[in-house]
């Protein structure tokens, strides 16, 4: 019975003291990557709150050429920036989703080490920013645009 206790606790004594301890710049790294992949879902977030939009887009500008050339709106000033911001809006999120996926592929791990974290990060800031100043510009195009049309 003691040389069984005995073994227990030579096992057990073994196997804590074989723990590794989390330094300080693992728990950095672990919080930095949390961040990185919090923002990546904030991109797609953002990507999908608009993306339905862009039907609408073409929607309401293809009903805004219609009825100016129906003679149905006379301001040619409003329907030639409301059409254009439409148009925009479209493009630009054709261009930022073309470019988001090039620089983060679909299916891509999140950065593991320090030093690809510091490359990324900066680059997925600047994607965000951009994406959501894509939403506010679609939506007051599309503000813009039913307020051309009295909708």
């Amino acid at each position: 019975m003691k040389k069984t206790i005995y073994l227990i606790a030579i096992a057990v004594l073994t196997l804590t003291s074989c723990k590794k301890e989390v330094t300080e710049e693992e728990k950095a790294l672990a919080t930095q990557i949390e961040t990185y992949d919090a923002l990546m879902a904030e991109a797609m977030e953002v990507h999908d709150e608009i993306m339905p939009k862009m039907g609408e887009l073409m929607e309401l500008k293809g009903e805004i050429t219609e009825k100016a050339e129906a003679g149905e709106l006379s301001d040619q000033t409003a329907i030639s920036s409301t059409a254009e911001e439409l148009k925009a809006s479209h493009n630009g999120m054709m261009t930022w989703m073309k470019d988001y996926s090039e620089k983060f592929p679909y299916g891509d791990p999140s950065p593991e080490t320090k030093e690809a974290i510091d490359k990324k990060m900066p680059v997925l800031e600047q994607e965000v920013e951009e994406i959501k100043n894509l939403r506010d510009k679609t939506m007051k195009a599309i503000d813009n645009a039913k307020a051309l049309l009295n909708k």
